[in-house]
């Protein structure tokens, strides 16, 4: 929950940080003074701190959750190891994703959600980009946001994707998923639709990342556990980034539920007339 988000915080809160990971028991009975105090830093800094980290409830709620914590078998979010039976890999990875959805809905901001899918229903076309495992993220964005009638223009060829928001910028809105937010291509896509004008949408796990400050509408996605080992297969960040789309999916269809259900069962009859 902390450690992956340290490079976040400013020096003073990444001292709040590391003193909690290195004494969680001792915290847990803490003030936010005592904290302070045992960090180094100012009771504002420990306040700002758990509120980034636990935005419902700050410092207090921090300590419950590191309580609660403290009583889940730890081992079950190490790292996948050649001794692990198969009962203990299904446990870890399903301890892992559901640690994943959980926190990402906690800090998922349903301001954000609302906002987006505002943009979505009033332009007529999204370009849409991800690079590798984000990719994944994107092609299922485009195929359920093409089942309930928008136009979704989905490419690896950045510049085809650049060109069309410069031609079509009044009727268009620009969706990245990046997440660490520092990727190249999705960053100069985000600058070419601030200077034409197309409002950005970013699904990211990081929102003070580049892509998070240029984006209208930043949607946080949560991989806390997943190590940089592990990342090589980008695991429990694309399962937070599907549930993100899902979310988003979901709240649009119930938006104008009436219209989009015909246009679900529109779609789903001639995939059955003429494929099946």
């Amino acid at each position: 929950m902390i450690h992956n988000k340290l490079t976040n915080f400013s020096k003073a809160e990444q001292k709040v940080g590391r003193y909690i990971l290195d004494h969680t028991n001792e915290v847990i009975q803490m003030s936010t003074a005592e904290l302070a105090t045992a960090a180094g830093v100012s009771t504002a800094t420990v306040a700002r701190f758990g509120q980034v980290i636990m935005p419902d409830g700050g410092y207090p709620a921090l300590k419950l959750r590191l309580s609660a914590e403290g009583n889940v078998d730890q081992t079950l979010y190490d790292e996948i190891n050649p001794q692990d039976s198969l009962e203990a890999i299904k446990s870890k990875l399903s301890m892992r994703m559901a640690h994943t959805v959980e926190e990402t809905s906690r800090v998922l901001s349903d301001k954000a959600l609302r906002a987006a899918n505002q943009l979505i229903a009033e332009k007529s076309s999204i370009y849409l980009y991800g690079l590798g495992a984000s990719d994944v993220v994107a092609t299922d964005f485009e195929q359920k946001y093409i089942r309930v009638g928008k136009a979704v223009i989905h490419s690896q060829d950045t510049h085809l994707l650049a060109v069309g928001m410069t031609t079509q910028a009044a009727q268009s809105v620009l969706f990245l998923v990046s997440n660490s937010g520092e990727k190249s291509e999705s960053i100069q896509l985000a600058k070419l639709a601030k200077a034409v004008k197309v409002p950005v949408i970013a699904l990211t796990r990081n929102a003070t990342s580049t892509l998070g400050s240029l984006a209208d509408v930043v949607l946080i996605n949560d991989d806390s556990e997943e190590n940089q080992t592990a990342r090589a297969a980008a695991t429990t960040s694309v399962v937070a980034q599907l549930y993100v789309v899902d979310l988003l999916y979901y709240t649009f269809i119930a938006n104008d539920y009436d219209q989009h259900i015909k246009q679900l069962v529109s779609s789903r009859s001639a995939i059955n007339k003429h494929f099946n």
